[in-house]
């Protein structure tokens, strides 16, 4: 396989034109269940975020200026 083919099928799926590939059937609708299927579970290397926790610390420093 050339390297621009293997360039352009390792684009079918990026997020930014899955929905036009779709739409013009450069990929079906299956082709792209079956690849979000394969993904790797990656949860336990996922970060966490106290959302509440970060909001009280910006603004005790807002109230500190």
């Amino acid at each position: 396989m050339s390297l621009l083919h293997e360039g352009f099928e390792a684009k079918k799926f990026d997020n930014r034109v899955l929905e036009r590939n779709v739409s013009r059937a450069v990929i079906s609708q299956d082709d792209v269940n079956k690849m979000v299927r394969e993904l790797p579970d990656d949860a336990a290397n996922a970060g966490f975020i106290d959302v509440e926790a970060l909001y009280q610390e910006v603004r005790e420093d807002n109230q500190n200026r």
